[in-house]
């Protein structure tokens, strides 16, 4: 039987107390053993470790619950130690809310998984020195886990509760009234049919349609489990109004919108961009701000201007970061890339036909324009208002020049 594993942050294992299972190390050809359940653990191996630059090691699955439960009764003194540095207990906290999400989207109908949600936050807090720490934390969380919605979803909780102090001021119990509607806000995807939420191509408008009954299906299934307090039924429900009364699913504009689900929704788009897809490559921080600047008509002025200030001040100054390319991803031509990324940021619809000029002169592989018809029908699922309209636009135009080589080549 093919054995899974789940990753353990080596700074949160006591040799003293940790369970007594098997651990292994990850390296290019997969994982490796590196302690039998029977040999005892010690403060010198988890000290060779950091030394060859580990940060974390694996369990087989079947052991998941046993390391889970021991993680969460420690949790208390992983936060007061002196001994694990902040960056850690980053990774730690942050592994938590990511086993918590995971087990609401495994265990929807479990009310006691969603309430679990609310009580691990109140055990935790995140400590970023500069957004070059903060881009990094999401680079390691992405590389050790594997599901896309899960990892997400903690990204956007770890970013809405870190700027919510900063933004709006928040008290505790404010920062995790936010942190509960970040972690369940697409909670409700859970009821769009799997044909829909895995496709590839852009959607009709049936199927778009669907989609956009999630947050009141999110906001359903909290009053469902009796989670009542306003902030995360707010964010559930708000997280994809836009300030012009564009979004949905009311239509709300400017005041109507809650500030925390405004909040939430900027970092919901930002977190979305800067994460590889198996068929998109990241944009860099500097390339999702200037995204969301491009679209700012469509979010509360304060809020994202205070999320500017935050993310791009000499405290949290541009990161130096190898680029992010995903498994089985071919990094397109640079005038090819650059015409994609061009025509995301473009506001004039009028330079589609320029791009379209780009792309036919410097056409010649068939499979490389395939592969931007992809990324570009990956950013109109994910894109809105004129940025939408002007990749639908893009996107016809690159089709029609795919069929018309299709035929010269027929």
């Amino acid at each position: 039987m093919l054995l899974k594993y789940s990753p353990i942050v080596l700074d949160s294992i006591d040799p003293k107390t940790f369970p007594k299972v098997e651990l292994y190390v990850k390296n290019d050809k997969g994982f490796t053993l590196y302690k039998p359940e029977a040999t005892e653990l010690s403060e010198n191996n988890l000290e060779r470790l950091r030394e060859n630059g580990t940060e974390f090691v694996y369990i087989n699955n079947a052991n998941w619950e046993l390391v889970e439960a021991y993680i969460e009764k420690n949790l208390d003194n992983i936060l007061s130690s002196e001994t694990v540095p902040p960056h850690s207990k980053n990774l730690i906290f942050s592994h938590v809310i990511i086993d918590c999400i995971n087990e609401v989207f495994k265990n929807p109908k479990k009310v006691a998984a969603f309430h679990k949600c609310r009580a691990i936050l109140k055990r935790i807090s995140f400590e970023f020195a500069d957004r070059e720490e903060l881009t990094g934390h999401f680079y390691k969380l992405e590389q050790s886990y594997e599901k896309y919605l899960v990892i997400h979803t903690a990204q956007v909780t770890v970013l809405s509760m870190f700027l919510s102090e900063k933004l709006f001021n928040a008290g505790r119990n404010e920062v995790i009234d936010i942190g509960v509607g970040a972690m369940l806000h697409d909670i409700g995807m859970l009821q769009i049919a799997s044909n829909i939420t895995e496709k590839t191509d852009v959607l009709s408008e049936s199927e778009y349609h669907r989609v956009k009954l999630h947050p009141r299906h999110s906001y359903d299934m909290l009053s469902e489990v009796m989670i009542t307090e306003r902030i995360p039924l707010d964010i559930a429900l708000s997280h994809h109004e836009r300030l012009d009364g564009s979004g949905y699913p009311r239509g709300l504009s400017e005041h109507g919108i809650p500030k925390h689900a405004m909040l939430v929704s900027i970092c919901d788009i930002y977190c979305a961009l800067t994460m590889n897809r198996p068929y998109r490559i990241a944009s860099t921080p500097e390339e999702a701000l200037k995204i969301l600047k491009s679209e700012r008509k469509y979010f509360d002025p304060t809020i994202l201007n205070g999320f500017f200030d935050i993310m791009v001040s000499p405290h949290f100054s541009e990161p130096v970061v190898e680029e992010k390319i995903p498994p089985h991803f071919t990094e397109p031509a640079a005038e090819e890339k650059s015409i994609s990324r061009e025509i995301v940021t473009d506001n004039s619809t009028a330079s589609v036909e320029e791009y379209t000029k780009k792309l036919r002169r410097s056409a010649g592989d068939r499979k490389k324009l395939l592969r931007l018809h992809s990324e570009v029908t990956d950013h109109i699922n994910e894109a809105f208002g004129k940025e939408k309209e002007n990749l639908i636009a893009f996107r016809k135009e690159l089709k029609d020049f795919l069929q018309s080589m299709s035929s010269v080549e027929n």
